[in-house]
């Protein structure tokens, strides 16, 4: 079991874990009330979710069944120890539109505003026009995307993430995912840059590169410090057959020596950058996959995956075009009836960027990603 330690200074903020009795992220009892003014976990009914909820700062986003009457639900919620929500969970809400959530912490002092956005239809398009601060304790930006009925919602999670646990920079731009004027289309497209790392923090873990990485999914920071690969959960619930992913994109490696796990300069090797689509069966033994299985796990039914020739790098400063399929495993028969299926969408300036290992420099732009189904 664990607790932690939260060190701030004016410009970093270091968490570590040590093995001590108590819960993760709770408060020592000696101490005086609890801080903390978290959601926790949030529920409906099973009958109207389709998949677990996904809790991206202050944003909570439901996947929901089409049919389902959403006018009047009471959630389940858990918080952080002590603390106190308005309404109460036991209250019913109409979560046809947006519900907002006050909770307050345990010393009376703290709050945070937690909305909370039903979707009932996957995303099909993402053009990157929209970027919000999702977790007020940061000042890294998130895109965020809006439907044809002009729905919000949340999808998109990066590396950013787990990078605002040591070091949190002033300006959102310097982030290694951040919006850009430098776009195919509209006002702005999401850059993702490869930068050397903080290299060891608290003898826990050894950073020597940050890739930036963006993906349909959620990472969890703390992970990101004990194993990388766990700190990812790839996946949002989508019910159509997905037939090709087509979009925009401009990418350069960087001019340096590409540097491995373990900090070990390669001059022989060039990097190469992620660009890809997973669509997997949703069951009790898997809600996500994540950096150990994203392409391996035995639910996964089709990949869409940019060629390894294009991966290395696009000619000149203009964008490239793709239009990817999805390849289908002949084992799986997609039935919607009998299962559910989620849609994992991967982008990073470093292929290897989720084992620390990439070239310092890297630049992935991406732009107007649009997802063809059977349907659509």
């Amino acid at each position: 079991m664990y607790y932690l330690m939260l060190i701030r200074t004016k410009h970093i903020k270091i968490v570590a874990a040590w093995v001590l009795l108590g819960v993760a992220g709770s408060c020592i009892r000696e101490e005086p009330p609890c801080p903390y003014a978290d959601i926790e976990a949030f529920s409906l009914p099973g009958h109207i979710m389709q998949s677990e909820a996904t809790i991206n700062g202050e944003n909570i986003s439901v996947f929901i069944r089409h049919t389902v009457d959403v006018s009047a639900i009471a959630p389940t919620i858990v918080l952080s120890e002590g603390a106190t929500i308005k309404p109460s969970a036991d209250t019913p809400q109409d979560f046809s539109q947006p519900v907002t959530y006050t909770v307050t912490a345990a010393d009376g002092k703290h709050q945070r505003v937690y909305t909370v956005q039903l979707i009932s239809t996957p995303l099909y398009v993402y053009g990157f026009e929209h970027w919000e601060v999702l977790d007020k304790t940061n000042k890294y930006e998130t895109p965020v995307e809006y439907d044809l009925r002009g729905i919000r919602s949340t999808p998109w999670d990066s590396s950013n993430k787990g990078i605002a646990i040591y070091q949190q920079y002033t300006d959102a731009s310097l982030y290694p995912i951040h919006k850009t004027t430098r776009s195919a289309e509209g006002q702005y497209a999401v850059e993702m840059l490869t930068k050397q790392g903080p290299g060891s923090i608290l003898g826990i873990v050894h950073i020597p590169v940050v890739a930036g990485s963006l993906f349909t999914g959620v990472l969890n920071p703390l992970n990101a410090l004990k194993n990388p690969l766990l700190a990812t959960a790839f996946g949002q619930p989508f019910d159509e057959k997905p037939l090709r992913m087509t979009g925009k994109y401009i990418y350069q490696p960087g001019a340096g020596y590409y540097i491995d796990s373990k900090g070990t300069p390669h001059p022989e090797k060039k990097d190469s950058c992620a660009v890809y689509a997973v669509f997997f069966r949703s069951d009790k033994t898997l809600e996500r996959l994540d950096g150990t299985n994203i392409l391996t796990h035995p639910h996964i039914v089709a990949v869409a995956m940019l060629p390894s020739e294009d991966r290395a790098g696009t000619p000149g400063n203009d964008f490239a075009s793709f239009d990817i399929p999805f390849v289908y495993d002949k084992n799986h028969v997609v039935d919607f009836e009998r299962n559910t299926y989620k849609l994992a969408i991967v982008f990073s300036s470093s292929f290897m960027g989720d084992y620390y290992e990439g070239t310092p420099g890297s630049c992935l732009i991406v732009d107007d990603i649009a997802i063809k189904t059977e349907e659509k």
